[in-house]
């Protein structure tokens, strides 16, 4: 496998890389669950969480440009889920007029709150995977007692994608090669073709990789030789972030008694 953009940046000394992949994933399902449950008005508390991900973007030591980049293109998929929920009023109320477009008040509000908290989710989950290697991040998992089923699907599912890039780019280089001067038409009917033989291919590597890995001998576990020690630093760290996550809430705490 000669593709390493998606884990290129996985080996740091900084903090964040040398941090035990259990403690990253722990701190994740924290930050996902305090992001999932803050209310709607609570709008300095997003700015909190967001200078949080800076923060460990900026200690990990890879350039925050890096970061932004994964961002955009992970959001621009996950946006197609939401993005028509101003269009949808959740009784009878106003509406603005765009063009020919009714675009509620309530729906907006939603479709702005589920952006910041996409957001939120999305960065810290690259911050995640980046800094850890994916075969330590499954050990981790396997630590946690994940089942196997999942940390096998993961891994295969990994590995699958350097073939399928690695399909895609030889058929890139036999359409240009055979395929110069042709209309645009022309040339979204062979790519509309070629897709359709990706799949063939995919699942016929898929059946072929599976009778492989049958004859020798899998029975569905994976197993992943480095192992994992958790350390103090990895202790003091987790304290770290809690204090930092909830610091806001406490401090308004003391405020209001």
């Amino acid at each position: 496998m000669k593709h390493e953009f998606l884990d290129h940046h996985r080996k740091g000394n900084s903090v964040i890389h040398l941090a035990d992949p259990r403690l990253k994933i722990i701190m994740m399902v924290i930050y996902v669950i305090v992001v999932v449950a803050i209310p709607s008005n609570a709008n300095k508390y997003y700015i909190h969480l967001i200078l949080i991900g800076i923060l460990f973007a900026l200690i990990s030591g890879v350039p925050l440009l890096h970061y932004l980049t994964k961002l955009i293109k992970i959001y621009s998929m996950v946006l197609l889920i939401f993005v028509f929920i101003p269009f949808f009023p959740s009784g009878s109320e106003n509406y603005y007029q765009l063009i020919k477009l009714k675009i509620y008040p309530s729906g907006l509000n939603k479709f702005i709150q589920i952006n910041f908290k996409t957001i939120l989710i999305v960065f810290i989950s690259i911050i995640l995977t980046t800094t850890t290697d994916f075969m330590h991040l499954l050990k981790g998992l396997e630590k946690m007692k994940v089942p196997q089923v999942t940390l096998s699907i993961l891994s295969f599912m990994y590995r699958f994608i350097f073939l399928i890039i690695d399909e895609i780019e030889r058929m890139i280089i036999a359409f240009r090669s055979r395929y110069i001067k042709l209309s645009y038409l022309n040339r979204m009917r062979i790519f509309a073709k070629q897709i359709g033989v990706l799949f063939i291919r995919t699942y016929r590597r898929g059946e072929q990789i599976f009778q492989a890995m049958e004859s020798r001998g899998f029975h569905g576990k994976i197993y992943i030789m480095d192992d994992l020690y958790w350390q103090k630093k990895d202790s003091y760290l987790l304290i770290v972030f809690i204090f930092l996550l909830f610091f806001p809430i406490f401090l308004l705490s003391l405020l209001i008694a």
